[in-house]
């Protein structure tokens, strides 16, 4: 029954027409259409490994192959002959793949991942298109879009949108458990659904093909007369709508016309390897001249097998095996005439959206300071609910005043007020039709109703206590979250019942996945998923449609998202995130692409300034995405305006690979005769355009992209201008402190400026966040200050240090570079303190990240600039060392300038000031005490290789007379192996005291890293994530594996001897040469096997 009423949903919600194109081939045959009997091999378990599955034929007759034992898909483009292409990364197992007409590749990778990877065309890298319970057998996307997965071990087959970032999927056939009715399925495994949207699934273990008519859950067989199928694992269509099918347990091919089914290869269904035998053929496709490809599984080939081109103009008698009247609704369709282009129209909801989802991006960022729409002389005390609908009235449920007031849009007194024996209403909720639901649980048990435009309320619901949430979902269900009853209560308003049921809860408080503590808030989204804050458990759970047990998304249970201290209210927007009111924490969080993160009230100190919240208990966006939050304990409704940025950063933040080096000689962009002496600050825009702030003539000098000389030379009343920073839309902000005490900002094109910031003394650092908040390092003042631009507001407000020099967690001793990631964590160049702190959004206790003797770091002199790569890694200008730091998943090393020697050399620096990135990874750095700006060029950033491969012109030559790099007394005696990285640490075996040296770069000084029962060790490799790879054969008879900075072993290969070379390649697989047995043995590492 349950199955059934949601299927009746699906149907209702059903968009029909066609709004994809067909990337497969329908071959239009004739009847007796036949194929060579001898097949061509396309592909070896050389190319597609052993054991493979999935296939896909495109239209341009490119073949995509998924080679499961190696992790990856194989292509050949075009007709091609030769392999032309790989996907992989990430991958494990994939049992299928499928092509879009767009070129789009999706990929099973649900073996270790439990997902569906996607490839966009022309991608080198994949992201997640669905999430699954298992591996997707096999894989299908229809004319409308709709993704499709086949559970085999769920025995069910299911779908998602791709046009939607929702990660639900619906189940289309199947009920999950194994069957043979016509609802059941037992061991699916290949799929087609036609333009009909006709579902067709090879039902394996039951030995049918089954069909599924578009939103039906009960399947009809297809007769194949006397031909009987044995575990049929694949299914295809040709133009007709006729079958074809890969009969995998009889090892042939199986094909269907309008004289019925009939073995069309492999037909004497013994297995076998010779080219006219299968043996557990698995996928078959068909290019577009009508040829079969198929996945021989167990021979570990594909083959193919040609259509012969006289077969239809045979006179051939063929034996009426079963007659098929119609194979789908469309009998004489051609592939050609198959043209999507339909309009295409949706049913409309039972209940239209009458609340605003509005669509972010990643980076989107509210006021930090709300404005006050209503305090307690028009709210009274302690208001709960709010809600806004889409025309952007506001509705405020006044629990003290017995109340709904309205605000109509851009009013700033209510318009309409709503009474009438309410007794302490929590919660109001108002449909597309005007309709006003409000709480009147708590003295009345009842959800009364103000139709439109009525002075009287009619009961909609009988309820057992106050509801802290109500909501009407899509098919016009009220939902009510009863105080101390641990559930959430379900109604349909289309029935005059009186009866309601429980949506989620068992009515005991409790913690596991079917029950809550003390519910508050919810939501229900346009899928029927119900989002409950879960107040006492300190978690959000997400209920799938008709679901009783539910997903944690938030707080205690969910690992790696946020904490939270009884969320209250809950809302979503356009892509399903989550936002949520914090109530304990005085603060709302929200989610997105990047995770969880605070968006309001981020301090979480409860007080009544603008920028504070004191026991929040719901929130509701209007269309433009402001924020409306009901401020309980400040007695106020608060509204915080959207200040979106469609930038995902604000400065160049480059993707670097762990092994990416730069000419250690730099060329010299600016010398003093245009940067002036002493020279500071230094800005590289997005387009590249570099800009130098000239302290002598108190200007900012401009060069564009490519550009030698200036460009242009901004003047202004600067005086002494240090730091300066340019944003994405080219307005420019500079120091102008020391005299003047602000910051100027000089807008794009313009030579005139203003100030936008009063500030007490110079800022050195500068920085425009992705919320557009102007950041200053008040190097005298011990502390960072921010304010945001879209007010005119000069003052500023304090994010860092307390004014006070210290070196604890909580100040800063002259803070000088400053820098903000995407997330607005906040880090500060602690210059007197030697460190590194990263504040974390709302936070004014920092951490540090680099310096002060942290273990595991570097030491570091007065640092004075810091800016993050596009992963996050830390670089530093070390001011007193003379040199520029970099991190990585290896950890920090010196770039430039790593002799710590000042000078004015090429490889040299004296007391650099600040860096930047440039788009491409070169690096701009203020030479101060040399007068100049120096760029170093980028030289290499392969993020494929942990070796180093340089390369050499033809007459290369090295000095004959080696220098003594490490001497017996170090290595001890006959050493053997080494390696040096991508970042040139070089790590020598000592085979006497079976311990590994490293010296990092420019080091001369060694570690010796001791490992557990090491043993004559002969060699060595380190992976692209720095794990190392180390020979103990001699002794144990095997290679072990040391994650990177971890003493933690694991056993990766058993080999018979020593391994006299080690080497890992770009596809993860381990190579061992075994001297004495003159032989080289291979081991792919993902495989789990040693």
């Amino acid at each position: 029954m349950i199955l059934f009423g949601f299927r009746n949903i699906w149907l209702f919600l059903l968009i029909f027409g066609q709004t994809s194109g067909i990337s497969y081939n329908q071959p239009k045959l004739c009847a007796n259409a036949t194929w060579n009997q001898t097949a061509m091999t396309f592909a070896t378990s050389i190319t597609i490994g052993t054991g493979p599955l999935g296939l896909f034929v495109d239209r341009n007759n490119s073949v995509y192959v998924a080679d499961e034992a190696n992790g990856r898909i194989q292509v050949w483009f075009n007709g091609s002959t030769t392999l032309t292409g790989t996907y992989s990364g990430g991958l494990y197992a994939p049992y299928s793949v499928f092509v879009t007409d767009n070129g789009d590749v999706y990929v099973d990778n649900g073996y270790a991942y439990y997902r569906v990877d996607k490839w966009g065309q022309n991608s080198t890298s994949s992201v997640p298109a669905m999430y699954t319970c298992a591996q997707c057998s096999s894989l299908f996307v229809d004319i409308n879009n709709m993704l499709y997965c086949v559970m085999t071990t769920y025995h069910q087959v299911v779908s998602k949108s791709l046009d939607t970032r929702l990660n639900v999927w619906n189940i289309v056939a199947g009920t999950g458990t194994a069957g043979s009715t016509s609802v059941t399925l037992y061991n699916p495994w290949g799929i087609f659904v036609d333009i009909n949207l006709n579902l067709y699934v090879a039902d394996t273990s039951n030995n049918r093909i089954q069909k599924f008519a578009s939103g039906q859950l009960n399947g009809t067989t297809i007769a194949t007369g006397s031909i009987v199928l044995s575990g049929p694992t694949s299914v295809i269509l040709d133009a007709d709508g006729y079958i074809f099918i890969t009969d995998d347990w009889s090892h042939r091919l199986i094909g269907s016309g309008p004289n019925g089914f009939r073995c069309i290869a492999a037909c004497s269904g013994s297995a076998g390897s010779s080219s006219s035998q299968l043996y557990y053929p698995h996928t078959m496709s068909f290019d577009s001249y009508g040829n079969i490809f198929v996945t021989d599984a167990t021979n570990n080939r594909v083959q193919k097998f040609l259509l012969l081109p006289d077969s239809c103009n045979r006179t051939t008698t063929v034996t009426t095996i079963a007659t098929v009247t119609s194979m789908n609704d469309t009998q004489s369709v051609s592939l050609t005439t198959i043209t999507p282009g339909i309009s295409s129209t949706t049913a409309p909801y039972l209940n239209p959206i009458s609340y605003n989802i509005p669509k972010f991006t990643a980076y989107t960022t509210w006021s930090s300071n709300g404005i006050t729409l209503a305090d307690s002389t028009l709210v009274g005390t302690y208001p709960y609910g709010i809600f806004v609908d889409n025309n952007n009235t506001v509705y405020v449920s006044e629990y003290s005043l017995n109340r709904v007031q309205v605000w109509r849009e851009c009013s700033s007194t209510p318009t309409r007020n709503i009474s009438g024996n309410l007794n302490t209403p929590c919660s109001v909720f108002v449909t597309s039709n005007g309709d006003i639901y409000v709480d009147n649980g708590y003295a009345n048990s009842r959800v009364d109703k103000w139709a439109l435009n009525a002075t009287n309320s009619t009961v909609a619901m009988n309820v057992k206590s106050t509801c802290y949430g109500l909501f009407i979902d899509i098919n016009n269900n009220i939902y009510c979250t009863p105080l101390n009853y641990h559930q959430v209560n379900m109604k349909s308003l289309n029935s005059n019942s009186n009866i309601w049921t429980i949506a989620a809860g068992t009515g005991c408080a409790g913690s596991t996945s079917n029950t809550l503590h003390d519910p508050r808030g919810i939501f229900v989204d346009t899928d029927l998923n119900l989002y409950v804050a879960d107040c006492t458990n300190n978690r959000v759970q997400k209920f799938l449609s008709q679901q009783v047990n539910g997903i944690t998304l938030a707080g205690t249970g969910a690992t790696g998202t946020i904490s939270l201290s009884c969320p209250t209210g809950i809302a979503l927007d356009a892509d399903n995130y989550v936002f949520i009111a914090d109530y304990f924490n005085n603060r709302i969080v929200g989610s997105g692409p990047n995770g969880f993160r605070c968006v309001l009230g981020c301090s979480t100190v409860a007080s009544s300034a603008s920028n504070q919240l004191y026991y929040p208990s719901s929130l509701n966006f209007d269309s433009y995405g402001n924020m409306f939050v009901a401020d309980r304990y400040n007695n106020r409704i608060q509204k915080f305006y959207i200040t979106s940025n469609i930038y995902a950063v604000t400065t160049n933040q480059p993707n670097l690979c762990p092994s990416t080096t730069w000419y250690t000689n730099a060329i010299t962009f600016a010398n003093s005769s245009i940067a002036g002496t002493n020279v500071y600050g230094v800005f590289v825009g997005l387009d590249n355009t570099v800009y130098v702030a000239n302290q002598q003539i108190n200007k900012i000098i401009v060069w564009y992209e490519g550009s030698t000389n200036p460009d242009k030379i901004i003047s202004g009343s600067l005086s002494t201008p240090y730091g300066l920073f340019v944003t994405p839309l080219g307005d420019i902000y500079v120091d102008n402190g020391l005299n003047n005490g602000r910051v100027d900002k000089f807008s794009f094109n313009s030579s005139i400026s203003n100030s936008v910031m009063s500030v007490p003394y110079m800022c050195p650092g500068i920085f425009v966040d992705i919320g557009n908040n102007l950041y200053c390092a008040a190097y005298t003042s011990h502390q960072v200050v921010k304010k945001w631009l879209n007010d005119g507001v000069l003052t500023s407000t304090i994010v860092a240090g307390t004014g006070t020099a210290g070196s604890t967690a909580t100040t800063l001793n002259a803070p000088v570079g400053i820098f903000v990631d995407a997330e607005i964590n906040l880090y500060v160049a602690d210059r007197n303190n030697n460190r590194i702190q990263m504040f974390s959004v709302g936070q004014f206790t920092g951490i540090t990240v680099a310096g002060a003797s942290v273990p595991g770091t570097i030491t570091l002199n007065q640092p004075n600039s810091i800016t993050l790569d596009g992963n996050g890694y830390l670089f530093i200008v070390d001011t007193l060392n003379s040199r520029i730091i970099g991190s990585g998943p290896y950890g920090f090393r010196c770039l430039f300038g790593c002799t710590t020697t000042t000078g004015s050399a090429p490889s040299q620096l004296n007391t650099p000031g600040t860096l930047r990135f440039d788009s491409y990874g070169n690096l701009f750095v203020a030479d101060t005490f040399n007068s100049r700006v120096q760029k170093f060029i980028l030289t290499s950033n392969s993020c494929s290789i942990s070796y180093n491969q340089p390369t050499f012109c033809y007459n290369a030559l090295w000095y004959s007379n080696a220098s003594t790099f490490a001497p017996s007394t170090t290595i001890g005696t006959l050493p053997y192996g080494i390696f040096i990285n991508g970042i040139n640490t070089v790590y020598v075996p000592n085979r006497v005291s079976n311990t590994i040296l490293s010296w990092p770069q420019w080091s001369t000084t060694y570690t010796s890293n001791s490992y557990s029962n090491l043993n004559n060790s002969y060699s060595l490799f380190m992976s692209m994530t720095g794990d190392i790879y180390i020979d103990n054969g001699y002794l144990y008879g095997r290679v072990d594996k040391y994650i990177f900075n971890t003493s933690n072993r694991v056993t990766v290969m058993n080999v018979n001897g020593s391994c006299y070379g080690l080497f890992i390649d770009i596809n993860n697989t381990l190579y061992c040469s075994l001297k004495n047995l003159h032989q080289v043995v291979k081991l792919l590492l993902n495989t789990g096997s040693t």
